[in-house]
């Protein structure tokens, strides 16, 4: 039985993370090389309902199918188990499967925003020009955020509403890092930081800042309960203008680069 160190995880998330990590261990032990965490489950600053558990499995090269993922037998067996978990005060798991030959686009985990749970890392950590170069990547696409989020607004039903806060959530918070990555030039920094400490770096009184802590407190008023019509269309709202600012940002900061 592997030891795990917790040592570094939230005490609301050790029981979540020891029952998922169990699942996965189980399940994966003959190709199975470390585990770890990165996330708000790490550093702090989750927010009830709302947040996940991010957990990361190294694995043998030989444990992938030719579509680059688990069997399907060991993905269902994986699911039933932890279908068993309640994760609260977390919104869910999210467990990846990754093999130590990674891809040539992927950025390896960010050295002090990540811990070993089991093991050692078996591939390269970032480095800062890995993020410099995600960050840049990332923040071309805000046009398309933008519009797919007005977008979903047109839809109701099975939830729509509800996946589309929380996917704002995971295309928001990157982005804000990655802004804050270019801004401060010290990306391996930035996202060590929970949420509120790195929206503190955004200046006070600009609207970029403005956006982002109305957004945070959108989220707290969601979560937990979910029930809100009103409260998810804020949510939403918020996050849409928050990505105008940022796009604004990004265009001023290109034309200055220009002249």
């Amino acid at each position: 039985m592997h030891d795990l160190d917790h040592s570094r995880v939230v005490p609301e998330a050790r029981p979540v993370v020891e029952a998922a990590a169990r699942v996965y261990l189980r399940h994966t032990e003959q190709w199975f090389l470390s585990l770890l965490i990165h996330g708000s489950a790490l550093k702090g600053g989750f927010i009830p309902g709302c947040s996940d558990i991010d957990l990361q499995v190294y694995l043998r090269s030989e444990a992938f199918t030719i579509y680059g993922q688990l069997p399907l037998e060991i993905c269902s067996a994986i699911q039933r188990d932890l279908a068993r978990i309640d994760p609260h005060p977390f919104q869910y798991i999210q467990g990846y499967m990754l093999s130590p030959v990674p891809r040539s686009d992927y950025v390896g985990p960010i050295p002090g925003a990540y811990h070993m749970l089991i093991g050692q890392l078996p591939i390269p950590e970032a480095s800062e020009a890995d993020l410099q170069r995600s960050a840049r990547k990332k923040l071309a696409t805000i046009d398309e955020r933008i519009a797919y989020y007005c977008r979903g607004l047109l839809e109701h039903g099975s939830g729509r509403l509800e996946l589309r806060v929380r996917y704002i959530c995971t295309d928001l918070w990157p982005m804000l890092y990655q802004l804050l990555t270019i801004q401060e030039q010290d990306g391996l920094r930035v996202w060590r930081l929970p949420k509120p400490a790195a929206i503190a770096l955004l200046t006070p009184e600009s609207q970029l800042a403005q956006t982002a802590h109305t957004f945070y407190q959108a989220l707290h008023r969601y979560y937990p309960q979910e029930t809100s019509v009103e409260d998810a269309i804020r949510v939403i709202e918020a996050g849409i203008a928050f990505f105008e600012e940022a796009r604004v940002w990004w265009l001023e900061r290109g034309e200055e680069k220009q002249s």
